[in-house]
């Protein structure tokens, strides 16, 4: 089975305009640091799913030379403004900031992308409003397609807070083996003895055997020549997975809906306890 993300996110989105309808004016903050033509057109992406809900997205690109506290205390005079529901950072954040200080300068209840450690503190302790959004794909395609985690040998390639990280934690929940892969592991040992296989490494074609009938989920991605490509060999395991993402237009698309469920999802919650 080969996912079709694009029409599971229009599946999500059409779920949301039916949300949509019990609230007035929307607006979600997005903050860019750095001149990057790549991340601008992933924001960009994310402000016409925003358009199709009726939602403001403004991009605030932010200047590279301020110091970290200018920049913080930036983004909290903008989030001040009751106008403004939800806020994201787009990653990475260039090398020289601290990332999570950063990160925790957005409101826990502006907090969309559960980034912050406030609200990553109440997923890793279980009593979550909203989960990561590569958490919320991978559930949402457990659901959908009635896939059985429980007791499986999970392969997990990289261990980054967008991915890794939060998957880690949420197949232990779910009683399933996980086995993490870092830059040292020799990740071929693992492709034949392991049922799930979820990528976020960005390293191209990265993956290339699995056992038969393993799911394959694929959150990295590269670009070679102008071109994008996935951490898993699309064109050589799709024929052995059960279930397979491709690069793109497999997570992608499901990632961006999520966001903006998490949005609503924040919305609708009558508090959060920090």
């Amino acid at each position: 089975m080969i996912i079709n993300g694009k029409k599971l996110s229009q599946e999500i989105l059409e779920n949301l305009k039916e949300r949509r309808k019990n609230y007035d004016k929307l607006k979600i903050a997005a903050f860019l640091i750095g001149k990057e033509e790549e991340k601008l057109s992933f924001l960009k992406i994310k402000q016409k799913f925003a358009q199709e809900l009726n939602i403001e997205f403004r991009i605030y690109e932010i200047d590279e030379g301020l110091p970290k506290r200018k920049i913080r205390k930036y983004i909290s005079q903008i989030l001040k403004h009751k106008t403004i529901k939800g806020a994201i950072f787009q990653l990475p954040i260039p090398e020289r900031f601290p990332t999570q200080y950063l990160l925790n300068s957005i409101p826990a209840k502006k907090d969309i992308d559960c980034l912050s450690s406030r609200m990553l503190g109440k997923f890793y302790t279980d009593s979550h409003i909203i989960r990561p959004t590569a958490v919320e794909v991978v559930d949402f395609l457990r659901e959908k397609f009635n896939l059985e985690f429980k007791g499986k040998n999970v392969l997990i390639v990289g261990y980054g807070r967008l991915v890794g990280k939060p998957l880690v934690h949420y197949f232990a929940n779910l009683n399933s083996t996980v086995i993490i892969a870092q830059s040292q592991t020799k990740i071929e040992d693992y492709f034949k003895n392991t049922d799930i296989i979820i990528s976020g490494a960005g390293k191209a074609k990265l993956i290339k055997d699995c056992q038969k009938g393993a799911i394959l989920i694929d959150f990295g991605y590269s670009f070679e020549n102008g071109k994008i490509y996935g951490d898993i060999d699309f064109e050589k395991l799709k024929d052995k997975a059960s279930l397979i993402t491709s690069t793109p237009g497999g997570t992608g698309p499901i990632l961006v809906a999520k966001l903006f469920e998490n949005f609503f999802k924040l919305l609708e919650a009558e508090k959060i306890v920090i």
